[in-house]
């Protein structure tokens, strides 16, 4: 996770996110107890793409998207104002970030507030799930989405020592053809 999306999702727990809020509140909240210094439009843009569910996007949506939260014609670039679309936390997200582990994480301190935890140990690894893109001083990344199924049973094979299965790029809702590049 970047540390804005770990900062939403701690907003989110911590607000105990069932119902739909605007993206626009969640944005001062999460601002707020979650010492957030980078600009309200940057978080919005979080939270809108940990909402997205378009073909292309995210394979398990973390947020629940209410409104116009982005296209895939347009990459998801096209969403709503955060003042006329809303969210709350999908059923799915306290599966996958376990409650019980709250107490045992390492919660971050910044002048005397604590705010979100140094990491979120989640039960199956959401990189491969979502896949990920990033820029960094002097080197860039970016990671596929993967089958959460085939990351599953991956995990399993692996905690057997077996051998672990090479897994196929997915897209949920995809319908097309996926074939490595030479």
């Amino acid at each position: 996770f970047k540390p804005s999306q770990r900062k939403v999702l701690y907003g989110a727990f911590k607000r105990k996110l069932k119902n739909d809020v605007k993206v626009a509140q969640l944005v001062g909240y999460v601002s707020e107890h979650a010492a957030y210094h980078h600009g309200e439009a940057s978080l919005s843009e979080t939270i809108v793409g940990m909402a997205q569910d378009f073909v292309g996007s995210n394979n398990v949506n973390l947020l629940i998207p209410q409104g116009q939260f982005g296209t895939r014609l347009q990459g998801g670039k096209d969403s709503a104002s955060a003042r006329y679309i809303y969210t709350r936390l999908a059923p799915v997200t306290r599966y996958i970030f376990r409650e019980e582990d709250d107490h045992v994480l390492e919660y971050l301190n910044e002048e005397g507030l604590k705010i979100e935890p140094q990491w979120y140990c989640p039960i199956v690894p959401m990189v491969l799930v979502n896949g990920c893109e990033g820029i960094g001083t002097g080197y860039a990344t970016s990671v596929s989405n993967f089958n959460i199924r085939d990351i599953i049973d991956n995990c399993r094979r692996f905690i057997k020592k077996e051998l672990l299965r090479e897994m196929m790029p997915f897209y949920a809702g995809f319908k097309g053809t996926i074939v490595p590049s030479k």
